[in-house]
């Protein structure tokens, strides 16, 4: 009996595959650099930082065939720092990314779980930080077109292409006990991609943002005005009582160049706790890059920033160069220069590159980085 039982557990296992055939991918990325900024604060900086042109990360990504075109999909994503060996993301054993679904190439894909919104699905890939990294972002990635927070209890459906055009809808549920919408968040999503050519553009609107992106470039606080960094473009919006960023933009390749533009909208209603304070930021960004060789790229680009804030009248604006260059080694190894100047031309405010990751803002118009660093993929 005990040997038939055996048999059939055997016969069994090599069977399973018979009729659902499973993967699982382990992948990484490890980007580490040294970078050196004029003015953090009020002094100079040099600092070594990890995840700068790609956040650091391991992860496993499965699917599981379930017949007829289906397949049961998983992602997990951990963020960390290479050089102490910290959890990125708040301390977030899967911040990155934490999701499963289903997806079929005729109706769609369906997941649900931790998840990027539809302006980092949709418009970053027009962006020049969507191609080189977190410190080319509109100031402060104020509209979290680099993805610097995710969104939790996400529920998400992408269309099949059609035509070239795919779309996205995005939703998610706030998990507060008797207030539905509280730390909820809305979106929808749009790209076309053919040839040459991609067209994507984005929009979500996010209720409690400073409470319900913790993790990210916001910080919880009881203080209404107390963020991630001390000073600087997240100075002026605090905690706002929601948040509503719109992006879009496009990528065309001819040859060894590709160009790109970008344009969004972000506003805070209530922003700084007083009622009816509304922030506006709109950015416009242009950008290029050129393969000098088969293993040479070289990249820049500028972003003008301008915005307005109704409880003081400010109309802050910010000018931003951009510029890399990144030489590959191997196919999963390259080395890179970067740099970054910002002037922040009115409204009483100081240059801020990007202070969540830099630890603040500059203490006066100007800013400018420099880093060095080396990316490899697993």
């Amino acid at each position: 009996m005990k040997k038939s039982l055996l048999a059939l557990a055997v016969t069994g296992a090599f069977a399973a595959p018979a009729f659902a055939q499973s993967s699982v991918t382990l992948y990484g990325i490890i980007d580490a650099g040294i970078t050196y900024t004029n003015n953090v604060g009020g002094h100079s900086d040099i600092a070594a930082q990890s995840g700068i042109v790609q956040g650091s990360r391991w992860g496993l990504k499965g699917s599981e065939d379930l017949g007829g075109g289906t397949k049961a999909i998983f992602q997990l994503e951990n963020g960390f720092n290479v050089f102490n060996g910290k959890l990125g993301q708040g301390g977030l054993e899967f911040g990155r990314q934490a999701y499963v679904g289903l997806t079929n190439d005729q109706v769609g894909t369906f997941t649900i779980g931790r998840q990027y919104d539809p302006v980092v699905d949709n418009a970053q890939p027009t962006t020049f930080n969507g191609q080189w990294g977190a410190f080319f972002s509109h100031p402060a990635d104020i509209d979290n077109t680099d993805n610097g927070f995710r969104v939790n209890n996400a529920v998400k459906y992408v269309s099949p292409r059609f035509g070239g055009v795919q779309g996205e809808l995005f939703y998610a549920f706030g998990g507060v006990a008797g207030s539905f919408g509280k730390n909820s968040t809305i979106g929808a999503g749009l790209n076309y991609s053919g040839g040459p050519l991609y067209i994507g553009a984005g929009y979500f609107y996010a209720r409690n943002p400073g409470t319900q992106f913790a993790d990210g470039n916001f910080t919880a606080s009881q203080n209404p005005a107390a963020v991630s960094a001390t000073s600087g473009i997240w100075g002026l919006v605090g905690q706002p009582q929601n948040m509503q960023s719109l992006s879009g933009g496009a990528t065309y390749t001819f040859g060894p160049v590709q160009v790109g533009g970008n344009v969004s909208d972000v506003r805070f209603d209530d922003a700084n706790g007083v009622a009816g304070n509304t922030v506006r930021f709109d950015s416009f960004e242009a950008w290029g890059n050129y393969s000098l060789t088969p293993a040479t790229t070289l990249g820049a680009g500028y972003t003008f920033t301008t915005g307005k804030v109704d409880a003081t009248g400010q109309k802050p604006k910010y000018g931003q160069l951009n510029a890399i260059a990144d030489y590959r080694l191997s196919k999963r190894t390259d080395v890179y220069l970067m740099g970054v100047y910002q002037h922040a031309m009115s409204g009483g405010v100081t240059a801020d590159i990007y202070a969540p990751i830099l630890g603040d803002a500059s203490t006066n118009s100007n800013q400018l980085l420099a880093r060095v660093g080396i990316r490899h993929k697993f």
